[in-house]
């Protein structure tokens, strides 16, 4: 009985440091930032080149709601894919293609947003301490979803914070979309932000490598490359659908 108490409250104790601790830890990033001025305007409006093994990935532009709500990609080849708040659609993307159309929406605008939605609802934060991040540790935090969050609930990241500015450095993660999380864990990969640019007093990441990544060594081996440029705030943007457009379903994991 005296044991089970002892735990109970050595539980109780780690709740509450990890209630104090997620306040500090996401807030000095988002100040950082300017997660106040970044949702202050309405759209974000940019070009994207990805590279993935030395083969593009996807060129074209998006825009996207700050607050996470409306995506539309406008890809160079011709091809659409939007999400209108409630469903994704995509048109000229071919039907074997439609599971990476559905990636492609909510990944790269996420991983340009992620500053700003580390206090979404349905996030948990847990594992407080420090990791390292090329040749210095920076302070790191695990976040991870309730059930039903967005299409993959089973992600994780492992924020990564340089302590001496509080900007986020990068992130670890895994992709479940498509594949479970058995199978994501054993491959884990990390985003590296670089090469800042301030648009309106708001610093954004105009470069963003990927790596390979394990907890004990950070970011290793570059796996990919993102290059954004004409990043502007726009006031006005459309996201209609065009009435070819098909309905692109969620994978099951």
């Amino acid at each position: 009985m005296i044991k089970k108490i002892v735990l109970a409250i050595l539980l109780f104790q780690v709740t509450i440091f990890t209630a104090q601790e997620k306040p500090q830890f996401t807030s000095s990033i988002e100040e950082v930032h300017k997660k106040e001025a970044f949702m202050s305007q309405k759209y974000l409006k940019y070009t994207i080149d990805i590279t993935f093994g030395g083969k593009q990935r996807l060129k074209g532009e998006i825009t996207q709601e700050t607050g996470g709500g409306k995506i539309k990609i406008e890809k160079q080849d011709g091809s659409l894919i939007i999400f209108d708040g409630k469903e994704v659609y995509s048109l000229g993307i071919k039907e074997e293609d439609m599971g990476a159309a559905r990636f492609d929406i909510f990944t790269w605008s996420y991983f340009l947003g992620l500053p700003y939605k580390l206090n979404d609802k349905g996030t948990i934060w847990s594992n407080f301490e420090e990791n390292k991040w090329g040749t210095k540790n920076f302070d790191t935090g695990k976040l991870t979803f309730e059930s039903g969050t967005g299409d993959a609930p089973d992600d994780w990241y492992i924020i990564y914070k340089n302590p001496e500015t509080n900007m986020l450095g990068g992130a670890a993660y895994i992709v479940t979309f498509g594949k479970g999380k058995e199978k994501a864990e054993k491959e884990p990969h990390a985003i590296k932000y670089n090469k800042i640019k301030i648009i309106k007093s708001i610093p954004i990441a105009t470069n963003w490598t990927f790596h390979m990544w394990s907890l004990k060594k950070g970011y290793e081996k570059v796996i990919g490359e993102v290059k954004l440029s004409n990043i502007k705030f726009i006031n006005e943007a459309e996201f209609i659908v065009p009435q070819k457009a098909k309905k692109v379903k969620a994978l099951p994991n």
